[in-house]
């Protein structure tokens, strides 16, 4: 039997660009909340946005798996799968807490380069849960250059969320929005480099085709996933309005306290020099 694409499809591996970038575009603005107000009081937008990454990335290589028409029926290795997906999601979170707390720049230096890695193991992991037969040769050149550029896209659309000053000219929506085309553009080249470094299409039988089947895992990482990743964009967009909306309602209220305050003060002098001016009278 072939695998659910019987021949690679454009359709799909654009489907899988999407993913990347809906989790690229999620995780930088969860890191720029993090950022500025750190991971120990928003500890709810630290599991998100390390969920937002992790997720992006193993989401977006199921799908580009599919996308590749395997001449064999696919299946997954539900231990070894769930397995690295949840090890890199606790890891994650305890690399973006740290990086967040403090954000210095050797230790962000340090924390992008484990990021890298922890995003190279699970796409390696992915691809190793298939079980193909005879088996996998892991190229080294092709893995090397995918930990660089993994570096390089964490590396810039990292800066371009934290360097700028919060309210600032340069913190803007579409700065954002720039830096996860980056980071996706990134994770998508990464994974296929890993994909080519694997010798996944010289392959002739998975074996573990009857554990987990891959049209399972690809509902859940092509429909359930972007929904949710969606939900977190759209979360963290309602969420700056009702801060803005704070905002400008203290705002307001210091314009008025103080509108206030210089009414009663000038009153007071009024009051104060009435003696003086009777008395001159």
């Amino acid at each position: 039997m072939r695998s659910l694409g019987s021949d690679s499809s454009v359709l799909l591996w654009f489907a899988s660009a999407c993913i990347a970038f809906i989790g690229a575009r999620a995780f930088v603005e969860y890191l720029r909340r993090l950022h500025h107000e750190g991971p120990i009081r928003l500890w709810r937008e630290l599991l998100f946005g390390a969920l937002a990454l992790v997720g992006g990335v193993w989401g977006a290589l199921i799908i580009d798996v599919t996308a590749q028409g395997l001449p064999f029926d696919v299946g997954y290795h539900p231990l070894k799968n769930f397995g690295a997906l949840l090890f890199a999601y606790g890891v994650t979170l305890v690399v973006l807490a740290w990086v967040t707390y403090r954000p210095k720049g050797l230790s962000q230096l340090a924390v992008t380069l484990l990021a890298a890695a922890i995003v190279l193991i699970l796409q390696m992991s992915v691809i190793w849960s298939v079980g193909a037969e005879p088996g996998l040769s892991w190229q080294p050149e092709p893995l090397a250059f995918s930990a660089m550029l993994t570096v390089v896209g964490l590396l810039v659309a990292g800066r371009m969320v934290v360097a700028p000053r919060r309210g600032s000219r340069q913190d803007r929506r579409s700065r954002r929005l720039l830096a996860g085309l980056i980071l996706g553009a990134a994770l998508i080249g990464s994974q296929e480099l890993v994909l080519i470094s694997s010798g996944l299409t010289r392959q002739v039988v998975s074996a573990h085709a009857r554990f987990l089947p891959e049209v399972a895992l690809t509902l859940l990482a092509g429909a359930a996933l972007p929904i949710a990743l969606v939900l977190m964009l759209v979360d963290q967009r309602s969420q700056q309005r009702v801060r803005a909306s704070e905002r400008a309602k203290r705002r307001l209220m210091q314009r008025e306290g103080s509108t206030e305050a210089g009414f009663n003060e000038s009153a007071f002098l009024d009051i104060k020099d009435a003696p003086s001016s009777l008395q001159q009278r």
